[in-house]
């Protein structure tokens, strides 16, 4: 015979002693989570940098748009319709938690000569992964965007990929 209670008789006879192994347990569960929480959900960045650098996408039926933002605030937006033609405007703009706000528009002057017309309003909104939203006052629908350097990489990417999965090359 064993001189130890078998476990079952054990445990029934401490009621109190399941009670407060389950408080602690549960202690240890909502400590384990609040540590993590914020490991998991970074502040929002509200720093220039987020935003700064060049863009560049497309829309629909041609459209192709170029963005350069600076870490102070300033910045550039042309829009090529398709034809040649570029609406242009300088902006003022800030981070406000990892949403670009525009504050200022300033309209680039009519130039025959280089094809550029006024871009007197557009509107940008933040997309998933890091994209933006340029749209203006035409139904074209506007432009998604991408930083360059980031749809670099993906490109850089995409070629090494192709380049390894083509038949003969080797694995």
């Amino acid at each position: 015979m064993s001189p130890f209670p078998p476990f079952e008789s054990a445990y029934n006879s401490y009621p109190e002693a399941r009670q407060n192994m389950r408080y602690f347990i549960g202690l240890v569960l909502v400590l384990v989570w609040l540590g993590t929480a914020k490991a998991l959900t970074p502040l929002p960045d509200a720093s220039p940098g987020f935003f700064s650098g060049e863009w560049a996408g497309t829309g629909n039926q041609g459209v192709y748009c170029y963005m350069n933002l600076s870490a102070d605030g300033r910045g550039w937006v042309l829009i090529d319709g398709g034809t040649g033609d570029w609406l242009g405007a300088r902006m003022q703009w800030r981070n406000q938690q990892q949403s670009l706000q525009v504050e200022q528009i300033i309209p680039l002057p009519a130039s025959p000569q280089l094809r550029v017309m006024p871009l007197e309003k557009f509107a940008l909104s933040t997309g998933f992964n890091q994209s933006l939203k340029l749209t203006w006052n035409v139904p074209s629908g506007g432009c998604h965007l991408q930083k360059i350097d980031t749809t670099a990489r993906h490109l850089l990417g995409a070629r090494q990929t192709l380049e390894s999965v083509r038949p003969g090359a080797s694995k």
